[in-house]
């Protein structure tokens, strides 16, 4: 297992030229190991395998800088392909001939199941790590399959201290799960509401981030192994 930061993340567009908000961040964990759980339907469907978890974060400049919102997600180029472990509506009949053609691929982006399911190896949309996060429509069933629709949010209507930046400067938005056999390049936009701490008057960005085609992520490794053989 292997954890890597990617790099290449868009720059931000902001309201003002003091916001705080630079950037969108992604780092991945490859190869995760996963064990189907009886939630899981078929047990041994798509699913199953090892996996290739990407965290998404928001970047800000200062410490005290609270999040609000993800608001306006749009699927850029390619396809997320997500999976959920709690795979909470079952199987799904999406064309309507009376047969399920979507196996495990679907589940609910919600936190609080996705932490009850193993935060490890499962999709969620979060506003801090595990801080909850109110759904917006596009996130419920039945309107996304394997992705998040295009216009969706999220939001924590009582931001507290897992909001703030901290000293990393970050805070998680979003995880990804994905089957690290035949993954392909996605890229998402979407937009962040914020605002620095103690104030109420809110302040936006837009940032844009890109899940690399598999050789991409190995030729990062590569280079790291380079680096290191260097070194010694």
């Amino acid at each position: 297992m292997k954890t890597f930061a990617l790099l290449g993340a868009t720059a931000l567009i902001t309201s003002t030229a003091s916001a705080a908000f630079t950037n969108l961040s992604v780092t991945v964990v490859q190869n995760v190991v996963y064990a189907p759980s009886t939630l899981d339907c078929p047990p041994n469907g798509p699913t199953t395998g090892p996996r290739n978890v990407y965290s998404i974060y928001a970047n800000f400049t200062v410490s005290n800088d609270r999040i609000l919102s993800v608001f306006d997600y749009w699927n850029v180029s390619g396809t997320m392909n997500a999976l959920h472990n709690d795979n909470a509506f079952g199987d799904i009949d999406t064309d309507g001939d009376g047969y399920a053609d979507i196996f495990g691929m679907t589940g609910s982006w919600s936190p609080t199941l996705s932490n009850a399911a193993g935060t490890t190896t499962d999709s969620f949309v979060v506003i801090g790590t595990p801080g909850p996060a109110a759904l917006d429509p596009g996130l419920t069933y039945p309107y996304f399959s394997a992705g998040i629709a295009n216009g969706s949010g999220w939001h924590d209507s009582t931001p507290s201290s897992q909001n703030l930046a901290g000293t990393t400067l970050k805070i998680k938005v979003l995880q990804i799960a994905r089957l690290a056999a035949g993954e392909t390049a996605y890229t998402g936009r979407f937009n962040v509401g914020y605002a620095a701490f103690g104030t109420t008057t809110p302040l936006f960005g837009v940032g844009q981030f890109t899940i690399p085609a598999p050789g991409a992520i190995a030729l990062l490794g590569f280079a790291g192994l380079i680096a290191r053989r260097r070194r010694n």
